[in-house]
């Protein structure tokens, strides 16, 4: 079961590791980072509500416990971890930004030490530094020219990763009684409930749709939020919240890599040099 967690974990962190790829196509002056993961919302909910209603129709039933459990994660921690998470795309590169979320891992550990009374091993520790290290030499950190829009990017990847944290802390007390399907439809239909009350203009901008848009909206739905965002939960309902996202750290190098391949964000020795910790601290996790 752990090698399943684990195994879940990777996958889901490649495929959200390729976000950077469509967010950065997906938008334009009249298209916000916003206005896309709205789209990808109703899009996703579409086709998870489909799934759901054919093989977990009972499941779809809440408590009002879950209801609440499941109202808070969609509409404040999801939400606002996205919001954030894609709004730095404007001043960060692919790399940058995903680099930023995933300090998220030692905000998982410190609270799960903290406040859970739960043993966090040095070879947890190592892991966590080692990846946050490699992460660092990924981003290039001591080459970055830092402006205006630097700062205001930080501060949106800083507070996506705070969110991220809550996120994955808070699942494990919902991943043992819904199924993972499920919570990823709720979740992701109550932050699209939130976001049209805040962002309700967003109708209005349906007429500057294209064709590239959508797709790389139904792209983001499939490939980054319903496949690997039910396998997260998965893999936390497996492994717990801290493996789970140290694993998750494996989003960087596949950013950075995805983002040379297909937007063209050159890659220096000192950065494949960070890749290669990140893997080696996964797989250090892995064999402890």
């Amino acid at each position: 079961m752990k090698t399943r967690g684990f195994i879940y974990a990777v996958i889901s962190a490649v495929l959200f590791g390729s976000a950077g790829i469509f967010v950065k196509e997906g938008y334009s002056s009249n298209f916000s980072p916003v206005d896309l993961l709205m789209l990808q919302y109703i899009i996703a909910g579409v086709i998870l509500f489909l799934i759901c209603l054919i093989r977990y129709r009972d499941s779809l039933k809440l408590t009002k416990t879950m209801f609440k459990k499941l109202f808070i994660q969609g509409a404040i921690f999801n939400t606002l971890m996205t919001v954030f998470f894609y709004t730095s795309f404007k001043y960060l590169t692919a790399a940058e930004a995903t680099l930023l979320l995933y300090t998220y891992p030692s905000m998982v550990a410190i609270y799960t030490s903290l406040f859970k009374k739960s043993r966090i091993g040095y070879k947890k520790v190592v892991s966590i530094l080692f990846s946050f290290v490699g992460s660092v030499l990924v981003l290039n950190l001591f080459s970055i020219e830092l402006t205006r829009g630097i700062y205001k990017g930080i501060i949106y990847g800083l507070l996506s990763a705070v969110f991220y944290s809550a996120m994955n802390i808070y699942a494990e007390e919902i991943v043992e009684d819904v199924n993972e399907l499920v919570i990823t439809f709720y979740t992701t239909m109550f932050s699209l409930i939130v976001l049209f009350i805040f962002n309700y203009k967003f109708t209005l901008k349906l007429s500057y749709v294209d064709f590239v848009s959508i797709k790389n909206a139904l792209n983001l739905a499939l490939f980054c939020e319903i496949i690997p965002l039910t396998l997260l939960y998965s893999a936390i309902k497996h492994i717990g919240p801290v493996s789970t996202s140290i694993i998750s750290t494996l989003e960087i190098p596949s950013s950075a890599i995805l983002g040379a391949v297909f937007l063209g964000e050159i890659l220096s020795p000192i950065q494949i040099f960070g890749i290669l910790i990140v893997v080696l601290s996964i797989i250090y996790l892995k064999k402890s």
